[in-house]
């Protein structure tokens, strides 16, 4: 009966192979960003860019593009419009300042 492998060999006699190798934790050094200096103003905002730009800076973790943050905008608008119909005034304002505050802490 033969026997091949490790078993062959007694726990005493097996060899323990150290390996060592350099160890380099330092990142590789980045490039310089460039600067770019323009003496002309930034463009001005139309009100629907000011609106698209306000909506992604609150829901920019729910919502990836500004088309959808929008969307998200316009639903709870919506959401808030039914419950002021059906539940009354003071309850639609509850869920505003609720939904205010959800949004601006997601930010964070």
């Amino acid at each position: 009966m033969a026997v091949t492998g490790t078993e062959s060999v007694r726990a005493d006699d097996r060899q323990t192979l150290h390996l060592t190798f350099p160890v380099d934790l330092t990142p590789p050094p980045m490039p310089p960003t460039p600067v770019v200096v323009s003496d002309r103003p930034p463009p001005e905002r139309t009100f629907g860019e000011r609106c698209l730009l306000t909506a992604e800076r609150f829901l920019g973790g729910w919502a990836p593009t500004l088309r959808l943050a929008l969307l998200l905008v316009a639903a709870g608008l919506a959401g808030l419009v039914l419950i002021g119909v059906f539940a009354g005034v003071v309850p639609a304002l509850i869920s505003a300042a609720v939904l205010v505050v959800l949004a601006s802490r997601r930010g964070h």
